[in-house]
């Protein structure tokens, strides 16, 4: 079995480049949500990536959930009134918190 260590300063480049992707591309929770955005930012394809990028992203994905304090970030991001300028902070608040710990 091999063991993958993932940096901290790797989660928060994911992080914040999901952020960007959004920003950019506008964030929907249906048609590009949150977890869409640190697969891509992470470089991950469900079924053809690799074990690194598939840590990193699962990573970052437990990152931002104890961030938001929330069993689901899908659930989170679905919320009524939820706005995009609430989802690029809540990533770029996680990517922050963890490169400073």
């Amino acid at each position: 079995m091999v063991t993958l260590s993932v940096t901290r300063s790797r989660i928060a480049g994911v992080l914040r480049g999901a952020e960007q992707l959004l920003a950019v591309e506008g964030w929907d929770p249906l048609t590009n949500p949150i977890m869409s955005a640190i697969d891509r930012a992470a470089g991950y394809v469900p079924g053809k990536g690799g074990t690194d990028a598939e840590r990193t992203t699962l990573d970052a994905w437990e990152t931002l959930t104890e961030h938001l304090g929330v069993a689901s970030v899908s659930h989170w991001e679905r919320e009524p009134d939820r706005s995009p300028l609430q989802v690029l902070a809540a990533l770029n608040g996680a990517a922050s918190k963890t490169v400073t710990g």
